[in-house]
């Protein structure tokens, strides 16, 4: 007779074994065949229009906003979706408006990611440990 500890500890590698073997399908573009270099400088420069709509809400008003919805009208009829990853973007506001963080994610795992930061005005990429800015993977950050 097998034992309830010998099943858990079969059934916990199994899970294990799995959700590793999907996350690495996904850092080499299998579940996620959008999430491209190409894919991702579109996104990005379909964030930059986002971003200069963000830093026109600045100017007149003093802070960022506390969502995208209140550039809507102002500067842009639509927010665009990236074209990278989960067709849709995460924003905050930090530091009390003076700062934001505009960020898209390949999958629901958000693995890998790709963001925008209003403090150093550039975009940053990161899969698994390694961070690059700006497109320069031979001087990242």
């Amino acid at each position: 007779m097998i034992s309830i500890g010998v099943v858990v500890a079969t059934i916990c590698a199994v899970l294990g074994f799995g959700i590793g073997a999907y996350l690495m399908l996904v850092r080499q573009g299998v579940i996620n065949p959008g999430w491209t270099e190409a894919n991702i400088i579109r996104s990005q420069q379909r964030g930059d229009s986002i971003i200069a709509a963000l830093d026109q809400y600045r100017d007149t008003r003093g802070v960022y906003p506390e969502s995208l919805g209140e550039i809507l009208g102002e500067s842009l009829e639509t927010i665009p979706v990236p074209v990278a990853g989960v067709d849709d973007w995460a924003y905050a506001s930090v530091d009390s408006g003076r700062g934001f963080v505009l960020q898209f994610f390949a999958n629901t795992f958000a693995d890998p990611t790709s963001w925008y930061e209003s403090q150093y005005e550039s975009w940053f990429i990161q899969d698994g440990e390694l961070i690059i800015r700006d497109h320069d993977p031979v001087n990242p950050g």
